[in-house]
């Protein structure tokens, strides 16, 4: 496991940790899993000892303390993590490496997400075409992040912010995630509570736009079959090659976000 995916269940267990002797965070009555809502977590086993005792376990053991409590990772397509009062949260650890936001897709994805979050992709066309313009002349790198006065994408918070609250939040760039993040829980330390903070649709965008790093990659995301895409695929391939270029020997098209 990686460090996020190690706090990612820690934050969870410790929630749990917090029902079972009746504290909680955020108001906790009941936490669930991701999916049936009548399902909820077994019951703390006090063997366990405490979440600073989980703190030192290897990956196998942490992960067959997770599965004794029925805790597991949600699915990819599921933007919610773990329901609190029915309430979907997103966890995101401070100490991982740098958490995506929107996962290596090509435009039609994009074309996807804007078609839910009902706003144009027009001004994020611009950006992009503006991206390989300066990208070939060298005056930015692969990873361009917000914090750098050329970045093409810099100037368009208003314009990508829906875009971003719908990937965070809602959805992918295939599928709608059912359940939907309603929040975001920050996580620092994952079993500290004081160290968490909740995030809102409405606020986590802004907070954390000096830190994006937008690329354009290729293979990840990428159709397979590009550029040699089957006739019925005529318009989905038209709409990956306006973001698509031939550079350094790949076709590269697959916008990728992470928070810096």
């Amino acid at each position: 496991m990686n460090q996020g995916e190690r706090d990612e269940l820690l934050a969870t267990m410790t929630m749990l940790y917090l029902q079972s002797k009746g504290q909680g965070f955020a108001g906790v009555v009941c936490i669930r899993r991701v999916g049936n809502r009548t399902q909820v977590y077994r019951d703390w086993d006090p063997r366990l000892g405490s979440p600073q005792q989980l703190r030192g376990l290897s990956d196998e053991n942490l992960m067959a303390a997770a599965r004794a409590l029925g805790i597991s990772k949600a699915g990819a397509a599921q933007k919610a993590d773990v329901l609190i009062n029915d309430v979907g949260y997103s966890l995101k650890s401070h100490r991982s490496a740098p958490p995506a936001i929107v996962n290596h897709t090509p435009r039609p994805g994009w074309e996807f997400a804007c078609s839910h979050a009902q706003t144009s992709i027009a001004g994020l066309d611009m950006a992009v075409e503006s991206y390989w313009t300066l990208r070939q002349q060298a005056t930015i790198k692969e990873d361009v992040g917000n914090d750098d006065p050329n970045s093409p994408f810099a100037p368009l918070m208003t314009e990508l912010t829906p875009i971003l609250t719908y990937f965070l939040f809602r959805g992918t760039g295939t599928r709608l995630s059912s359940p939907p993040a309603s929040k975001v829980l920050d996580v620092e330390d994952p079993i500290d509570p004081r160290s968490w903070e909740v995030l809102s649709p409405e606020s986590i965008v802004p907070k954390i736009w000096h830190r994006l790093v937008f690329s354009m990659r290729s293979k990840k995301g990428m159709p397979t079959d590009y550029p040699n895409m089957r006739a019925r695929d005529a318009a989905k391939k038209d709409s990956v090659a306006r973001w698509t270029r031939y550079w350094q020997n790949e076709y590269r098209g697959a916008l990728h976000v992470r928070v810096r």
